[in-house]
């Protein structure tokens, strides 16, 4: 046997650190990888074997012809226990080992994991709600400039339709006055009589003529100291004036 080549592979247990609950039945595994020959395996807990019955070992043969080996304990720990894994072969001066630590539950080690588990997800949820808090931060952000932009292009949009409509209409008004249309809108302040309007009676003219004596008519036989006044001159003519009846 002297004669083969013999070939130090790997050797892991898969968990660092095992937790489990009082009065509880566990199995750990440990595994060899890429042996020649196959390694013997055997298990410590504190320094003090562990009795072959309490684990078994399976060994197979790749295609390459290096051996592995799953070795698989079975316990039911009372406090805390170090296990260890321990591969060997004759080229070996020394086991190649892998450990693994099994925390009962009601141990003040498991209360002091449980207790650095939760700061831990503390600290790794406060930096998770952070980044987020500040990535809807710039959300909201972006979403009140966005708005602020809308409203402002809005307001400008209507003042200059509101010159156009005011600049259209001046034009409208400044065509009419020039073709010297009519203002429609124009209203006149001069009262609209509607009653009727009173009928003028008109009166007959003033008698103008005047009677003169002919020389060859007979005149009375008054003295001619006073000459007479005849009948059909008026003694006091008054004025007559035009009376409007309404």
């Amino acid at each position: 046997m002297g004669g083969r080549k013999q070939v130090n592979g790997s050797l892991l247990i898969k968990n660092g650190t095992l937790i489990v609950k009082e009065n509880t039945t566990v199995e750990v595994v440990c595994e060899a990888l890429g042996w020649a020959p196959a390694p013997d395996i055997i298990w410590v807990t504190n320094d003090s074997l562990i009795d072959t019955s309490r684990y078994f070992t399976q060994q197979s043969q790749g295609s390459n012809g290096l051996h592995n080996a799953l070795s698989i304990l079975t316990l039911t720990p009372l406090n805390t226990e170090i296990l260890t894994c321990s591969a060997n072969i004759e080229a070996l001066s020394n086991p190649q080992n892998a450990t693994i630590a099994v925390i009962v539950g009601n141990s003040t080690l498991e209360n002091d994991y449980n207790e650095d588990s939760m700061s831990t997800w503390a600290i790794v949820l406060a930096v998770v709600f952070s980044i987020v808090g500040f990535i809807l931060l710039i959300i909201l952000i972006w979403v009140i400039v966005r708005c602020c932009c809308l409203k402002k292009g809005s307001t400008y949009k209507n003042e200059v339709r509101k010159i156009s409509v005011k600049k259209r209409t001046d034009d409208n008004l400044g065509n009419r006055q020039r073709s010297g249309s009519e203002n429609q809108g124009y209203v006149s302040e001069e009262p609209h009589y509607t009653g009727q309007i009173p009928t003028i009676v008109s009166l007959p003219p003033m008698s103008t003529k005047f009677t003169v004596p002919h020389p060859d008519l007979h005149t009375s036989s008054a003295p001619k100291g006073r000459p007479q006044r005849r009948a059909d001159y008026p003694i006091n003519p008054k004025k007559i004036r035009n009376v409007t009846h309404v």
